[in-house]
């Protein structure tokens, strides 16, 4: 079984700071984490791996810093890391990224599943693995909690709202892991540092993947960022006498 995690590197929130008034982001700290989401993923991947036996192989699309990532994921137990970087990748959005991560799984061939996380911590987005079984014509799984192979079947356990239901679907398939489906573990302390002295991730450009600037065209164009105003401070009441009374004057009740 080969299974395709797809990863992505954002800025630790830890590092900055947010000035409403002045409507800008300081960055205090710059340093770069898995999104925790997709290390729930690459998780619920290496767990199937250890239960029914799979070969991971971790995508990261980005600037050159993407291989710490990948090197991260290799440390945690992967068996593959790929990076998808080249300068027609820069500005991709969720459109182009789903195109780059279905190219590249095409390209690996005989992929049973692919598994994402089901946001972007940077910007809120939870659109690419959708757009991914989409761009695959794969079925795919929403907010999964637990993941299971079988008979050429992957079953899951996903919660809508505050209930649980029981989920199949027929490989390959796409699965979106839940935030906070399960606790990642840290990397093997020597496969870190080796990580770094005796293995590199695959590198993969547009020309690999067979794609011209014409097949990479944004659906979202970015031309700047708002701020919602700070809350204003409101008014303290002793009873709730008074609050009825202040909601009548107001016409809200």
């Amino acid at each position: 079984m080969k299974i395709v995690v797809a990863i992505k590197q954002v800025l630790d929130p830890r590092g900055f700071t947010v000035n409403r008034k002045a409507e800008k982001i300081f960055v205090n700290r710059e340093e770069y984490i898995i999104n925790p989401p997709d290390r729930c993923a690459l998780e619920a991947a290496l767990r199937l791996k250890e239960a029914a036996g799979a070969e991971v192989i971790v995508l990261a699309g980005g600037p050159e810093r993407a291989g710490d990532a990948l090197r991260q994921a290799w440390a945690m137990g992967a068996d593959r890391g790929i990076h998808l970087t080249d300068k027609l990748f820069a500005g991709a959005d969720g459109l182009v990224a789903a195109k780059l991560l279905a190219t590249a799984i095409r390209k690996l061939a005989d992929v049973d599943l692919a598994l994402t996380g089901d946001r972007a911590l940077d910007t809120g987005a939870g659109e690419v693995g959708p757009r991914l079984a989409e761009a695959l014509g794969w079925p795919h799984i929403l907010a999964a909690h637990r993941v299971e192979v079988s008979d050429g079947m992957v079953k899951a356990i996903v919660a809508v709202g505050k209930q649980f239901f029981a989920v199949q679907a027929q490989r390959p398939a796409v699965v979106v892991i839940a935030s906070g489906a399960n606790q990642p573990r840290y990397g093997n302390a020597a496969r870190v540092i080796n990580s770094y002295r005796e293995w590199n991730p695959e590198v993969w450009n547009a020309a690999d993947l067979g794609l011209a600037e014409s097949d990479l065209k944004v659906a979202v164009e970015k031309r700047g960022q708002a701020f919602p105003p700070e809350r204003q401070p409101g008014t303290l009441l002793s009873s709730a006498g008074e609050l009825v009374g202040l909601l009548k004057r107001q016409r809200v009740i």
